[in-house]
């Protein structure tokens, strides 16, 4: 059996594994009467069978009958049902998907584009399997002789990819992460497989970065049922192979982003300019028509929709020659082209009437009525956009030219006109290899800005976006940012030799693009480079036309090169090292130990070499980039250094080598330019190089560069720039980590591997958020502001932050702990936006795991007073008993967000089994472990609170001096006696100490808890056992509890169900509800002695602040012994509250007397005492009033308080008492006074384990049962 499960797992067959089989006694021949992919659906044939044909069955004498009737009926059955069996390749994806989402625990959300099969190496092992592509995930599933393995990647976790081909890996992938290398071999399909892995990994990085991730394109589906060519692949394949065509066919083209490629067809072009039918093929998008021929750079032609006035088939040239199914397209500027030999022309023709019915109506109104349209006057002031700066500060310059300039730039726009002339002119222009020709010689200045525009793309953008700069302008002004104050400070640094930038007007302008084009797109802002190149493209176009022109570099010719973090610019750092490291080797090692290829590519590219080398130089450069894009500047570097390749070389430092390529730079003359000569660097001279003897045109350096690096194409750069995507944006992101970890170090108690394991789980959860909750995008308003903090950069919702804290948090061990969650969440969303950062995360999780027990009792404290718990909430509602196996079930799916009930019965598969039986029903989830203490470890809290041995005499002077500790840890004042703290920390009252089987509870007032008297020296004492009481060792924290509210008694019954809920499951589970209900009772004691005191002080018209200023108020403590029944010694503290308005002098008696769970405690009334006229009563001796210490003698054997039923609510009541309150400095004493609280809340844990859990949740081997149903 494991043999066939293995051959069916690594063949991929289809074989369903339960069958139905007829077959008559002694004959070895069977008939196969059905067959099922599962139990239930096999049962149900079944079913049928019994009640339909088994029946008829004994009505037969023999064998032979009965296997002839049971063949006719089934075949008459087969016969009788319509045969619709969809294609197999679609089965087969529809089976691999659900296979997908077993074997994987992956939701519906998880897209799978493709799968293969493959070998994984896992050690020196390959094991064979199948590799499953999804959107967000690189998935191997393989199951052999009962082994199973499996492997699951985050597109977003890998570093790189690379390819192989050798004898021990044929066709082999090397996939590396942070943690690992992984290597698949044996693929099928090597190229289709890598190309696929390369473009999900590539959307991934583009996600990271903040971007727009994959979206599905609905309309392809629709699109496919009108073509005609059909290929057996999956819609979503279908879609990534759309999309990276539309990439390649825009970029070939510099159309806008947003057109998709619907299809192409070969055909000719007929060429007028030398009478040819140019074979190659035309491209249709739902706005252009685009051609490009055989052979490359023969002709290029690309015809906007929106200039076609016509198209129509034609079977006559014009030549009068007969032509083959022609289509005649006539532009609104009665320009004819004529395309031939389609071989489906109706079709085309068909589509492109389509297209052209769906264009809009284009009418771009000026800039007078725009504004005449608007409301308001401040929105009316006109701005008067400029045109291109050269024409009007050109008429200074021209006088200074010689008539031999001046005959150089006549004959160039002589051959401009005549190439114009014969080729066309604007976007319906024929480019051929003349037109490459002329621009590597330089664009004529008259001619630059329209070429620019043209060549670029920009003019489409433009021409449908009617309006769209006067609009920005006029929104952005007035607005202030980050990124308009850069633009301000940059200002007057950009091109300032230029006389066109001396003057406002030129200012204002540069100043409008830029701030329009920040506001336009605020991933990208302002970027220092940016204010270079618009100064440049401002002389030779409008203003308007400088702002689409920067769009287009920005976004498409140059992408990422300007944003926050120049990610392109990097990526294009790496491609430039792997191009010098393939085409000049030698000078590669020797930049690379120089460390000069990061300095120089930065430098020149940002600003395509206009800062590095004469301006009139550097625009014949932009000339070759507008017309064949970015392998220009590679070419250019490349030559550059090539040039210079002896003297770098030569050079023994990085300083030498940047002296070489900084006077190569400065003596780049440009002998066909008739501008000045401005200088952009500073090591520049300002000479005029035209004569230097070292001088070389720059018109030789960009010839030289397409005759020495002609085979670098665009196609080429886009492959290289895929592969360091991945590893730029990785460095990137571990930059990212580390400032995140740098900035959240103070407020957590995390650190080093736990601290990062956490980051990493939550930049999982983020990133979750974005792969499967498109309608709920965790993305705020300030994603792109700069002044964000790192840690603000990822965030959750509570959906995700419950299934970490669930996970996470030592608090998270009962039926409350949702409820906890939701509470932890609220007090940690302070800006209410419904997010929490990491940050926040971390900080509460660190005080839960690892802080001291002040802090997480007042983290307890304030997740149970409002914001965190409001008065809104159903308090009544609670979920199942802790103890069914049911909560228990959910308390562990509750890691995982999606449920297989989720699945519909139909999606049942038979997976594999595993070759045993599982060990227990309910898979165990790694909780927080625990850390014990050892003698070599140091605890890295801070020591707030100590437990100290307590032995002291009732003898002891009070007023003796008490001698002051060396030891800096402890402060004497600060010192907690008798379990009692008031609000600053003085001691008072009485030490109760615990019981034993051998010992008398005995009360000795605690006035000197440091003071450690020896047994020996009691004489005529009791033998007292020594019991440790905990010490506050830090003065401060007074002020950080004074602004705490009090806590009402709602609050504290949830507060203290929350408790009892945290106990659930604990090895000291009775002790901690021993003690939470001794708490407890002594809490509800302190709230009705504080409010019966307010209340006292309301009804004698006397505030409380008048009677804590009142001299003739006194509190003293009296210490009493009372024997109960059972004859044991009780303790009963006795407060006198001897208090006195001024117009009497009457003493109020307090008497409380509580009936606990084991019997009788006494509170003996008060006895009155003698006045002192010298001492205050102050606010905290008022406090101290409401602090009664009493401590049962004997275990309580349940968790209910005293007098309160289990729900927490007073018996005999149905409201809570609204005048009740406590302080948290009160619960902090009351905690104090119980070790098995204080070990609870002191117990340190590491997450370690339960993060990697969370983090492998979906690689957990699947716990089959066996087929007797046992587990």
């Amino acid at each position: 059996g494991l043999l066939v499960g293995t051959l069916d797992t690594v063949l991929d067959n289809r074989t369903r594994p339960y069958r139905i089989l007829h077959q008559t006694e002694g004959s070895e021949l069977s008939y196969s009467v059905a067959e099922a992919n599962n139990k239930k659906e096999i049962q149900q044939h079944w079913n049928w069978l019994e009640s339909n044909i088994v029946t008829t069955l004994e009505a037969f004498d023999n064998d032979e009958d009965v296997t002839e009737f049971i063949k006719c009926k089934i075949e008459s059955l087969v016969a009788n049902v319509d045969d619709v069996k969809e294609d197999d390749e679609i089965e087969d994806l529809r089976t691999s998907t659900k296979k997908f989402r077993k074997y994987f625990n992956m939701p519906k959300e998880e897209k799978l584009v493709n799968h293969y099969s493959c070998s994984y190496w896992k050690g020196n092992i390959p094991r064979q399997g199948w590799m499953y592509l999804s959107v967000n995930h690189l998935c191997f599933y393989s199951f052999l002789m009962g082994k199973e393995a499996k492997l699951i990647l985050r597109w977003a976790d890998i570093t790189k990819l690379e390819r192989g081909n050798n004898m021990l890996l044929p066709d082999s992938v090397k996939v590396s992460t942070r943690d690992g290398s992984h290597y698949f071999s044996m693929l099928l399909h090597s190229n289709e497989t890598f190309n696929l892995m390369e473009q999900l990994a590539n959307m991934a990085m583009k996600q990271l970065m903040q971007e727009p991730g994959f979206e599905e394109d609905k309309s392809l589906a629709v699109r496919l049922l009108s073509t005609k060519k059909k290929k057996k692949m999956s819609v979503l394949k279908r879609d990534l192979d759309a999309k990276a065509r539309s990439e390649r066919f825009r970029l070939a083209f510099r159309l806008p982003a947003t057109e998709k490629l619907d299809g192409d067809e070969e055909c000719t072009l007929w060429t007028p300019f030398n009478k040819q039918h140019v074979w190659g093929r035309l491209y249709l998008s739902n706005s252009y028509m685009c051609f490009t021929s055989r052979v490359k750079d023969l002709v290029t032609l690309i015809i906007p929709l929106r200039d076609v006035s016509l198209v129509e088939r034609i079977d006559n040239s014009v030549s009068g020659n007969l032509i083959n199914k022609a289509i005649l397209v006539t532009t609104k500027n009665k320009t004819n082209f004529t395309f031939s030999e389609f071989q489906d022309r109706n079709f085309i023709l068909e589509k492109i009437s389509d297209f052209l019915s769906k264009q809009p109506s284009l009418q771009r109104l000026s800039v007078s009525e725009d504004k005449n349209s608007d409301k308001g006057t401040e929105e009316a002031v006109e701005v008067h956009f400029q045109p291109a700066l050269m024409s009007i500060f050109s008429t200074s310059e021209q006088k200074d030219l010689s008539p031999k300039d001046e005959a150089k730039e006549a004959a160039k726009e002589h051959l401009w006109d005549l190439h114009l002339a014969d080729f066309g002119r604007g976007m319906c222009m024929y480019r051929t290899h003349d037109t490459l020709e002329l621009v590597l010689k330089g664009i004529p200045d008259r001619y630059r800005g329209e070429m620019w525009m043209m060549f670029s793309g920009a003019v489409n953008e433009m021409a449908t976006h009617a309006n769209y700069y006067a609009d920005v302008v006029r929104q952005s002004k007035g607005h202030a940012s980050i990124a308009t104050d850069e633009i301000e400070r940059d200002l007057h640094r950009s091109l300032p030799e230029h006389p066109a930038f001396q003057t406002d007007r030129g200012i204002g302008a540069l100043r409008r693009v830029l701030t329009a084009y920040a506001w336009r797109n605020p991933n990208i802002g302002y970027c220092q480079a940016m204010n270079i190149v618009t100064s440049v493209l401002l002389l030779y176009v409008s203003e308007e036309e400088a702002f689409w022109l920067l769009t287009a570099i920005c976004e498409r010719l140059l992408p990422d090169y300007y944003n926050t973090k120049v990610v392109g610019a990097l990526i294009d750092q790496g491609v430039f090292e792997d191009l010098i490291s393939d085409y000049l080797p030698d000078l590669h090692n020797k930049l690379e130990t120089l460390g000069l290829l990061s300095m120089i590519s930065l430098a020149w590219f940002l600003t395509i070499f206009l800062s590095v080398m004469p301006f009139n130089c550097a625009v014949n450069i932009l000339d070759c980039f507008f017309y064949d894009g970015a392998r220009v500047i590679f070419q250019v570097a490349m030559t550059i250094l090539d040039n210079k390749r002896e003297e770098l070389l030569a050079s023994r430092e990085d300083g030498e080598a940047m002296a070489v390529l900084c006077e190569f730079m400065d003596n780049i003359v440009n002998s066909n330019s008739t501008t000045p000569n401005i200088m952009h660097t500073t090591n520049s001279s300002g000479a005029d190089n035209s004569s230097h003897e070292n001088a070389v045109d720059v018109c030789d350096i960009i010839q030289s560069s397409y005759q020495k690096f002609w085979s670098i194409s665009n196609q080429d750069i886009n492959k290289l720039r895929l592969k360091h995507r991945l590893k730029v944006v990785q460095t990137i992101e571990d930059s990212v980590k580390r400032n995140i970890l740098r900035s959240v170090a103070t407020f957590t108690k995390f650190e080093g591997k736990e601290l990062e394991d956490l980051y990493f789980l939550f930049k999982e959860e983020y990133l979750t958020s974005c792969y499967w909750r498109t309608n709920h995008h965790v993305d705020t308003a300030d994603k792109f502001d700069p002044n964000r903090p790192y840690y603000d950069q990822y965030k959750v919702d509570f959906d995700q932050f419950r299934t970490l804290f669930l996970s996470l948090s030592p608090w998270a061990t009962g039926q409350y702990a949702a409820i906890l969650a939701l509470r932890t969440f609220r007090l940690l969303d302070e800006n209410k936006d419904n997010l929490i950062n990491f940050k926040e995360f971390v900080s509460a999780l660190g005080t839960m795991c690892k802080a001291d027990i002040t802090m997480r009792i007042k983290l307890l404290y304030l997740l149970h007073l409002p914001p965190a718990l409001l008065s809104t909430d159903q308090l009544d509602d609670s979920p199942a008993s802790p103890k069914s196996e049911e909560s228990i079930e959910a308390a562990v799916d509750a890691t995982d967000f999606f449920d297989d009930a989720d699945t519909p019965a139909d999606d049942d598969l038979e997976l594999p089994r595993l070759p045993y039986r599982a060990t227990g029903k309910t898979p165990v989830v790694p909780r927080p472990v625990e850390v014990k203490p050892d003698s070599s470890s140091v605890d890295p809290r801070p020591n707030l609170v100590e437990m100290v041995p307590f032995e002291t005499s009732p003898e002891v002077d009070s007023d003796e001096e008490w001698p002051v500790q060396e030891d800096n840890r402890i402060d004497t004042d600060e010192a907690i006696a008798a379990a009692v703290v008031t609000e600053d920390g003085a001691c008072g009252g009485t030490e109760v100490l615990g019981t034993s089987p051998d010992h008398k509870e005995v009360a000795v007032p605690a006035k000197r808890p440091d003071k450690l008297v020896p047994r020996t020296d009691l004489k005529g004492r009791i033998n007292l056992p020594t019991k440790t009481i905990p010490k506050l060792t830090r003065g401060a924290r007074r002020e950080e509890f004074a602004h705490l509210p009090r806590m009402n008694q709602i609050q504290f019954i949830q507060m203290w169900r929350s408790l009892y809920d945290m106990f659930t499951d604990s090895s000291e589970e009775q002790q901690l509800y021993h003690s939470i209900a001794t708490v407890g009772t002594l809490l509800l004691q302190i709230g009705e002695v504080g409010k019966r005191f307010r209340n006292s002080s309301s009804s004698s018209g006397v505030s409380v602040e008048e009677k804590l200023s009142s001299p003739v108020a006194e509190v003293k403590t009296v210490t009493s012994s009372v024997v109960g029944d059972s004859g044991k010694v009780k303790v009963a503290q006795v407060l006198d509250i001897n208090s006195a308005v001024e117009d009497e002098d009457d003493k109020e008696e307090v008497t409380l007397v509580e009936s606990g769970a084991h019997g009788d405690i006494l509170v003996p009334a008060v006895e009155d005492d003698v006045e002192n006229p010298h001492k205050t009563a102050t606010e905290e001796e008022v406090k101290r009033a409401e602090m009664i210490a009493v401590i049962p003698d004997q275990p309580i054997k349940s968790p209910v308080i005293k007098g309160y039923s289990e729900d927490g609510s007073p018996k005999n009541t149905s409201k809570p008492d609204v005048d009740w309150s406590i302080s948290f400095e009160q619960l902090l004493a009351s905690v104090l006074t119980e070790p098995p609280l204080v070990d609870f809340f002191e117990r340190v844990y590491t997450t370690t384990d339960a993060v990697a859990a969370l983090r492998n949740r979906r690689v957990l081997t699947r716990m089959t049962s066996s087929p007797d149903g046992k587990s």
